[in-house]
């Protein structure tokens, strides 16, 4: 039977204690844990509210930021569009407008060919729209009226109602016409224009339109006093000289001697579509009939020599009179030709002997046959869409030919 010693515990005893310690310590171990874990949860859930308004204040942002990038592509595209459907809406008004303006010139063309001018003269004293009448200028304005959707403004001039001025320099003979020349210093006499420049600029157009030497590299410039060839080459921006005749009045505009105010002075008075040099006296102005008689003045001798033989021309105050007479029986008759011209004429001087030289610048029927017509095209709107068609005309018995058209 043993009894108990005093030489310490047992092994059984102590593994009891270890036992004892060892869950002492889990359990202040996980007491440590739990508290831990708890701590975190807390720590978690009290910052995972300022977290969550923090995403949502970047996501706000960006949804902003979208939207304000998708407002601008959307303004831009509305924007865009708007301007696509403008120009389109502009391009059909200008269709329109134009083919507006191209039937007035068909009208007016159709009517030229089937009237006389005596008829179309009475038309334009009904519409009461002969503008410069005191003056003689024969036009036929007729206002806007309708025509398809939109309206139609015609206006008509009679372009042997002016000078030619390819008529100056015989395209035939190439030789100065004395007659013309004179018609033309005469003219821009008249009209107030300066005697050196008018000299100057006259002279430069004979050198434009005479054609070179034939067989010869040379120019045929035969008035010394104008500019020739040499000139227009040495300038800042060289041209060539035209040597032929004018294509449109504006052409002047590249010769030397005219400017912008000696332009608008003579631009209503002057043409260059008629075949030759004859005026209307049915329906020239006060101005151009008197410069006619001054070139039906010149002498035979210098018309078919070219050179001046000294004599005088009709004197200003006589011209003027005939002209005034002839104005006046326009109002009675509306034509004038070479034979009513010639009375009218006799009436005034019986001593004046011009029958040979009127045959030479005036038309012996009085009927014109180069018109020119300008169109205006509109929609019929306030600050619509105009489009405007300058055309001249040339009619014979059978037909009438477009010589010139400019958009």
């Amino acid at each position: 039977m043993g009894f108990p010693t005093d030489k310490g515990p047992t092994k059984s005893g102590m593994d009891t204690n270890n036992d004892e310690e060892s869950k002492g310590r889990r359990d202040l171990f996980r007491f440590a844990c739990n508290n831990s874990l708890s701590t975190i949860r807390w720590v978690k859930m009290r910052d995972e509210p300022r977290m969550r308004k923090s995403e949502r204040g970047i996501v706000l942002a960006v949804v902003l930021i979208a939207i304000a990038i998708v407002t601008t592509l959307v303004v831009d595209l509305i924007y865009f569009t708007q301007v696509d459907i403008q120009i389109a809406s502009n391009i059909k008004d200008d269709i329109k407008a134009r083919y507006i303006a191209k039937s007035g010139i068909y009208v007016a063309a159709g009517t030229i060919k089937k009237r006389p001018l005596e008829e179309l003269t009475t038309v334009a004293s009904f519409l009461g729209e002969q503008s410069g009448s005191s003056q003689g200028r024969w036009v036929i304005n007729v206002p806007y009226f309708p025509i398809g959707d939109g309206l139609v403004s015609i206006t008509v001039v009679d372009e042997r109602s002016k000078i030619n001025l390819n008529a100056l320099v015989s395209q035939t003979t190439n030789r100065v016409d004395q007659q013309v020349l004179t018609e033309l210093k005469e003219l821009f006499r008249m009209l107030g224009v300066d005697g050196k420049k008018s000299s100057l600029f006259i002279s430069s157009l004979i050198n434009w339109l005479d054609r070179p030497i034939e067989g010869s590299s040379v120019e045929n410039d035969q008035d010394p006093s104008g500019a020739d060839a040499q000139f227009y080459a040495s300038l800042e921006n060289p041209y060539s000289i035209k040597n032929g005749p004018l294509d449109s009045v504006e052409e002047i505009r590249l010769i030397y001697g005219m400017d912008k105010e000696f332009f608008e002075k003579i631009k209503d008075f002057v043409t260059v579509y008629p075949k030759d040099k004859r005026i209307n006296l049915s329906t020239a102005p006060k101005v151009v009939i008197m410069a006619a008689l001054k070139g039906a003045s010149v002498s035979s001798f210098t018309r078919q020599t070219g050179y001046a033989s000294g004599g005088n021309l009709i004197p200003d105050d006589t011209a003027e009179q005939i002209a005034d007479a002839i104005l006046e029986a326009r109002k009675d008759n509306p034509i004038v030709d070479r034979k009513r011209a010639n009375e009218i004429v006799k009436s005034i001087d019986p001593t004046l002997q011009i029958t040979a030289g009127l045959a030479g610048v005036v038309l012996s029927s009085g009927q014109s046959d180069v018109f020119s017509i300008r169109s205006i095209g509109s929609l019929g709107e306030e600050d619509s869409t105009l489009r405007i068609i300058d055309a001249v005309i040339r009619k014979d018995s059978r037909k009438v030919e477009i010589i010139s058209w400019k958009e």
